[in-house]
């Protein structure tokens, strides 16, 4: 009787335990669940004011915030949890570095975050770039990117050495030995990545620039700076990869850099049609400069260049303030356009080679 009495009171105590434990834990459970829907909502808010009052900085704060927060939380909750049902199933027994263990996710969730931050206001300057709002280009906001990720990485991994209690002479120790292998076995990805840096400080382009490399008849847009090598779409829509070392070899031409592209025609006139000449010249003059499409503080050339073998050689010569293909073909047409109309005018018709044919012998 006295055994089964026992027992009772040990099974009655041991209840008590568990649902005292157990009831800390699903408050933990719960707190987790209220925080995180109370701080999303919050975050929402935020949002849409800040995304209304076009406050950019703050905006990227709150969007980026929330994950890695709610997680954090998540994490800590377990820890928490874990270290009470150890403590309390096996007596005596509790989590070694507790304290390390949170700091090092607290080091995450904020690195993660603070990425989350750069990684979200990059794409919206790129947004404000393509729009012309910022005076950044893509390529400067990609170089800031870079450093930032580089400086963010350097500074993280230095905080996660204080966390864990190691010395930075240990990281300079392994340096030192195995740095000068490092640096022979990874030449070429240095030399890449410099190059890469190279691009960003002296600009020769940016991402969107049209490219001319003549020594290895390559054309095309520039699509993206990468830490090795830069991304050319070329014209006929391949896409070329080109290591950025290459580039301080090279001679780049910058088409899309021009401040104006210029129309250049020889025009050949019959030598049958010598009295025609001048008004014919004085015609094209008129209709340059009356093409409002072209710039007229640039020189406009229409001067008789030479005596072909058939023909005057008339230089016409204008330059056209937009630099796009489709802008200038649609003026040059114009030119040519009015070039011919004013040859039907006069009644004049451009030369060409009169082919001989010489009869054969029978």
């Amino acid at each position: 009787m006295g055994s089964i009495e026992e027992c009772c009171n040990f099974a009655v105590s041991a209840l008590d335990g568990v649902y005292g434990w157990g009831s800390e834990v699903v408050a933990i459970i719960i707190f987790v669940f209220v925080f995180n829907f109370l701080t999303k909502k919050l975050l929402f808010r935020f949002h849409e004011q800040f995304k209304k009052n076009n406050m950019l900085w703050r905006d990227c704060f709150v969007q980026a915030l929330h994950l890695p927060l709610s997680y954090f939380v998540w994490f800590f909750a377990v820890i928490q949890v874990g270290d009470l049902i150890a403590t309390e199933v096996i007596e005596g027994f509790s989590v070694q570095n507790r304290h390390t263990i949170i700091a090092v996710g607290a080091l995450v969730a904020l690195t993660w975050f603070l990425f989350r931050w750069k990684n979200f206001l990059t794409h919206q300057l790129i947004i404000k770039s393509k729009k012309h709002e910022i005076a950044l280009d893509q390529g400067k906001i990609g170089a800031i990117d870079k450093l930032a990720t580089i400086g963010l990485l350097f500074f993280m991994a230095l905080l996660l050495m204080e966390l864990t209690d190691r010395s930075i002479n240990t990281i300079i120790a392994f340096g030192s030995v195995g740095g000068l292998a490092l640096a022979f076995a990874s030449q070429e990805v240095i030399a890449n990545f410099f190059g890469g840096f190279m691009i960003y400080l002296t600009h020769p382009f940016t991402i969107g620039d049209w490219v001319v490399i003549p020594d290895h008849k390559i054309e095309g847009i520039v699509e993206e700076i990468g830490w090795y090598m830069t991304r050319i779409r070329s014209m006929d829509k391949k896409p070329i990869y080109i290591p950025n070392s290459i580039f301080s070899k090279l001679i780049i031409i910058t088409p899309s850099r021009m401040s104006h592209r210029q129309i250049k025609e020889t025009i050949k006139i019959a030598y049958e049609d010598s009295e025609k000449l001048n008004a014919i010249l004085f015609d094209f003059n008129e209709m340059l400069q009356q093409n409002l499409d072209l710039d007229r503080s640039q020189s406009m050339i229409v001067r008789l260049s030479g005596f072909g073998d058939y023909s005057f050689e008339v230089l016409v010569s204008a330059y056209t303030q937009t630099i796009d293909n489709e802008g200038y073909l649609r003026i040059k047409e114009q030119v040519l356009l009015g070039i011919n109309a004013i040859l039907k005018k006069h009644g004049a018709a451009r030369s060409s080679p009169q082919q001989i044919v010489v009869p054969q012998e029978s």
